[in-house]
């Protein structure tokens, strides 16, 4: 398959020596308040490399014919707000670039211009960071998966080179909450991790993403439900002026995109995309015991019933299936370890929104989640050992309401309700783990089949205020209820703070209460775990940021999490659920035994982080990253966490060469993850001796080469993305082999090199 893509490549080099390229495009879009998304007539929009402008018209739109293709950077101004700069606007022949800029009123005397890639949500203070779709395209080494871009930030660490799992600030991959437009998803991922939020690739096509809003502690009254991030996908509309679409091939599979009009005068928009892999051709050719499959499709639609008035639709679904290869002996021996891992579900959102008066819009969204997993296991006689099948469906209404007391002050209010519906079919068979204190740990068998249903609901509110031109002053309080736990009601204040200390640079600060409700499979795995309470974490955190120009930031940060109320086993008196979820799953990390909410910990570090977004040539990113992990179970003995790496060391840049060339590299050294030593003997583990070693050091370095060409009517990114350039094949656990009675390493995979193809017409 990858020979037939490479070939592909070349074809594609020797054509456009015949062909006519086309080195003009259509750059448009629409300027818009920031707060009430009314358009700002009357404002400029100026190509800077250019030095070409053009105004507004009286509904905030704009557009340049006839522009050089090229990556350019675009000013946005207008009497009575910000400045914005927005780095990295890609126009090319193939489709007119749109673009929907965001200004914020000016609340200070001060006359500020600010890099779009650097501008934060008002009521976000610390901890805040931003992609936008160009960043997540090109970046050596993504696959074009937001999760994998992500974990090149800041306090992010991962397992393995082969799943996007965010654990952030030593937080377990659980602890996530995405956004799609402002609509909760349970997991954006194929093959996802039941009760966690990662998984092998992403469902998300890129092509439909805008931005990428990454927040890693401290955020605001308004997200609950999740003690360590948000991440938030602001989806674009598709083109209201005429039909287009793409074809893409990448590293993981295929799909095309088609997009256009609703309606007449602008009124409204679509995007559709059907995707599926081509990862079971690459597995069945590499001789691998398991293939993986996958589906995709997603949509988007948008439309204004007035200017006031406005209906945003989304939905994506995904189809996963695995394959086993039980034609020989050692692929039979390997997937024993394996669950097969079929799944597939579906997410919905529709949001309306309402703006009432230039101060003052209501947003009321309904969404639903639908996740049907099928979690099966045999040992080497195919014999059935263990079986989860397990429907969770979350259907939510939420009402949020925003008002713009000044230009100076903001109050929002929301409040929801979400209505659970959760199934479960589970059987497995005792257990004797390798773990001995001093006598091997057994989890007993369980066999049940239930349905629940269940409710949460909350309510929050959240003030801004800027005062004295200096201070950005962030207060809110969260209530959560959720009715199938014993314990059901919960209050988290939040506050955070920001001050101009002098130019261009800030002191930031935040601190509050965060609860996340336990996973429903351990609710319900056991009679006693609905005596679980919500999982609490508490943030302090504290940092400056400082802009020495419009295109590079400097952000230091330290934080301290504190966790209480972690579900423990009652069996295994060293693991507490924090360290699950970051990995495939084992029959072991379902938490299908007794647990109570005995496990405790803490999280603490400094970040440092440098950014340069592209305003000519150049672009990149530093992040290092120092911190500690320390966790209790109910034996009370403080140890490692599994995702205590102590140090992340991240770099990554570019250089556009000119002509549409463009060449991008990324590094990652990351320290060693705590394990267990195993007895050479016979394979056990001492639970006196859990998390006491580490791993060898990680690192790995990538390397990507990007071409653009633009035809008559039609443009074209091909791409090399060679990952892990040196070859080294990190190690990522040990692990008993009982077959051999020896110790065996588990590691990533060498050079492991793809290429892309993006048509666009």
């Amino acid at each position: 398959m990858k020979v037939i893509l490479y070939n592909i490549v070349i074809n594609i080099l020797l054509i456009t020596n015949v062909i006519l390229s086309q080195n003009t495009g259509i750059f448009a879009g629409r300027t818009i308040d920031k707060f009430s998304k009314q358009p700002i007539p009357d404002a400029v929009v100026e190509i800077i490399n250019l030095g070409i402008k053009t105004g507004t018209d009286e509904n905030g739109y704009f557009v340049f014919e006839n522009v050089e293709t090229g990556i350019y950077r675009i000013s946005f101004s207008a009497f009575g707000y910000t400045s914005l700069i927005v780095n990295d606007v890609v126009i090319n022949s193939g489709r007119p670039m749109e673009y929907v800029a965001e200004l914020q009123i000016i609340q200070t005397e001060e006359i500020t211009v600010i890099a779009e890639s650097f501008v934060r949500p008002s009521d976000i203070n610390t901890s805040y960071k931003k992609f936008d779709n160009e960043e997540i395209r090109r970046f050596p080494g993504g696959f074009e998966d937001v999760g994998r871009v992500v974990q090149s930030l800041p306090g992010v660490s991962f397992v393995n080179d082969g799943r996007n799992d965010l654990i952030v600030r030593g937080g377990s991959p659980s602890e996530n909450l995405f956004l799609i437009d402002n609509a909760p998803a349970q997991n954006i991922n194929h093959f996802a991790t039941q009760g966690a939020t990662g998984g092998p690739v992403s469902i998300i096509n890129l092509d439909f993403v805008k931005e990428v809003n990454f927040i890693t502690g401290g955020f605001s009254a308004r997200y609950g439900d999740r003690l360590s991030s948000v991440l938030e996908l602001k989806l674009r509309e598709g083109n209201r002026t005429k039909l287009s679409g793409n074809i893409n091939i990448s590293a993981t599979g295929f799909g095309a995109v088609l997009e256009g009009p609703i309606g007449s005068n602008k009124k409204g928009s679509f995007l559709f995309s059907a995707r599926r892999s081509y990862l079971d051709l690459i597995f069945n050719a590499a001789g691998f015991g398991f293939v993986p499959e996958y589906n995709s499709f997603q949509f988007k639609g948008v439309y204004d019933f007035s200017q006031n008035v406005s209906l945003t639709v989304n939905s994506f679904g995904n189809i996963d299936k695995v394959r086993f290869n039980n034609d020989t002996e050692e692929n039979r021996q390997n997937n024993e370890r394996i669950l097969k891992n079929n799944q597939w579900g579906y997410f919905n959102s529709f949001e309306l929104r309402t703006i009432l008066s230039s101060n003052f819009y209501t947003l009321f969204t309904l969404s639903r989640n639908y996740r049907n997993f099928d979690f099966s296991g045999r040992d080497q006689n195919f014999q059935e050992v263990f079986k989860n099948k397990s429907k969770e469906s979350e259907t939510e209404l939420k009402s949020e309401f925003f008002y713009l007391l000044s230009k100076n002050a903001q109050f929002s209010f929301g409040a929801g309700a979400k209505f659970i519906n959760f199934s479960n079919e589970v059987f497995s068979l005792p257990d004797t783990l390798l773990f001995v204190d001093p006598n091997p740990i057994i989890i007993p068998a369980i066999n049940f089949s239930q349905t629940n249903t269940t409710f949460k609901s909350f309510v929050f509110f959240n003030i801004t205020n800027n005062l004295f031109e200096k201070l950005t002053l962030n207060t809110g309080l969260r209530l959560d209820y959720f009715d199938f736990i014993s314990d059901k009601f919960y209050i988290s204040p939040r506050i955070s703070a920001s001050y101009l200390l002098f130019k261009d640079f800030y002191l930031n600060g935040s601190y509050g209460i965060f609860y996340q409700s336990p996973s429903y499979i351990w609710l319900v795995s056991n009679p006693q775990n609905r005596n679980l309470k919500n999982i609490k974490a508490e943030h302090y955190i504290a940092g400056v940021e400082y802009f020495p120009q419009d295109d590079i930031k400097i952000s230091l940060e330290v934080y301290y999490k504190n966790y209480t109320n972690y579900p423990a086993s009652s069996i295994r008196p060293y693991f507490v659920l924090i360290n699950t979820g970051g990995d495939f799953e084992s029959r072991n990390n379902f938490g299908l035994e007794p647990l109570i909410s005995a496990g405790s910990g803490y999280s603490r570090g400094i970040e440092l982080f440098i950014q340069k977004s592209l305003s000519e040539k150049f672009y990149g990113n530093v992040s290092i990253s120092l911190f500690e992990v320390k966790y209790k179970s109910i034996d009370g003995i403080e140890r490692n966490g599994d995702y205590d790496n102590r140090y992340l060391i991240i770099l990554n840049g570019g250089y556009l060469l000119g002509k549409g060339w463009e060449v991008s590299s990324k590094f990652r050294l990351i320290g060693g993850r705590p394990y267990t030593p195993i007895n050479p003997i016979n394979g056990t583990r001492d639970v006196a001796l859990y998390n006491s070693k580490r791993l060898p050091v990680y690192y790995s370095l990538d390397l990507r080469v990007d071409k653009r060409w633009n035809f008559k009517n039609w443009s074209l990114i091909t791409y090399i993305d060679i990952q892990n350039i040196t070859g080294r094949k990190n190690i990522t656990r040990y692990e008993w082999d009982k077959y051999k009675n020896q110790i065996k390493e588990g590691r990533s995979i060498g050079i492991l090199p793809s290429v892309g193809i993006n048509a666009m017409f």
